[in-house]
């Protein structure tokens, strides 16, 4: 499957990777949006997936399981799937789910679409994937993308009211405070450019997914906290939502990001 793994890009391929891409999605739990764009008509249809499920269909026809039933007779398309880009909305149950996983196996019969096979996915230590080789859930790759870029720009905005260095230095005191109820969190750095890197993986990759967001729902919490004396807290809470446009929703899906 052809893709990249850079935040800010996407997963993108051919018609072909489209059972391996929903399963990547499945498997990861990932939130974000694919869309299929049909090579032989004008037809774009896009997938929303909510920690891995099909939970909204947006196509040029208005029933969810029309634009299913249209897909299986597909023979050409892109794909691109995009992990920032969430829907507020979730119209779909499992039974869709279920219908999807039809339609990719249909595809599969009749040799459009290839079998799916996850490939191993190499670890990165500065704002890339987090995995663990414990049964427990940690974080997925794209939940972990989500929350380095959102801090990224939440330091964005605190550097905006206090200058660039004192941003950084308050960022860095904040995951200090942090880490003496989130032990791993001591293993985080600010990094110039706004990014947390990891110093020490070991604690991180130990560390399970309830209370790694657990940690950033409170870093982010404490970021807005500080803005407050300066600007008032109904603009402070503005600025934290401002500052993170389109990644808000998927944020407070997660649980990390209030209103």
């Amino acid at each position: 499957m052809s893709q990249t793994l850079v935040f800010g890009g996407s997963w993108q391929g051919s018609f072909a990777d489209l059972a391996n891409i929903v399963q990547y999605i499945r498997g990861i739990r990932a939130f974000g949006r694919l869309s299929l764009r049909n090579l032989e008509h004008i037809n774009v249809v896009h997938f929303y997936f909510r920690a891995g499920k099909l939970v909204h269909i947006v196509g040029y026809r208005s029933d969810a399981r029309a634009i299913l039933a249209n897909i299986r007779g597909w023979r050409s398309a892109t794909l691109r799937f995009d992990p920032a880009v969430a829907v507020a909305e979730a119209t779909l149950n499992d039974e869709y789910e279920q219908i999807l996983s039809e339609v990719l196996g249909y595809l599969h019969y009749r040799g459009i679409v290839r079998a799916p096979q996850i490939p191993s996915l190499p670890r990165i230590v500065e704002s890339k994937i987090m995995k663990s080789s414990e049964a427990r859930q940690v974080i997925a790759p794209s939940e972990w993308e989500l929350l380095i870029e959102g801090i990224r720009r939440i330091s964005l905005a605190v550097a905006h009211l206090v200058g660039p260095q004192e941003a950084l230095q308050v960022l860095q005191d904040i995951l200090d405070d942090c880490a003496s109820s989130f032990p791993a969190f001591a293993s985080l750095k600010i990094a110039p450019s706004g990014y947390l890197q990891v110093t020490d993986r070991s604690d991180m990759d130990q560390m399970a997914r309830d209370s790694i967001l657990e940690g950033f729902a409170a870093l982010i919490a404490i970021c807005e906290h500080f803005c407050t004396p300066i600007i008032g807290q109904g603009e402070a809470h503005q600025l934290m939502l401002q500052a993170l446009r389109e990644l808000g929703p998927p944020l407070a899906n997660l649980g990390v990001l209030q209103g």
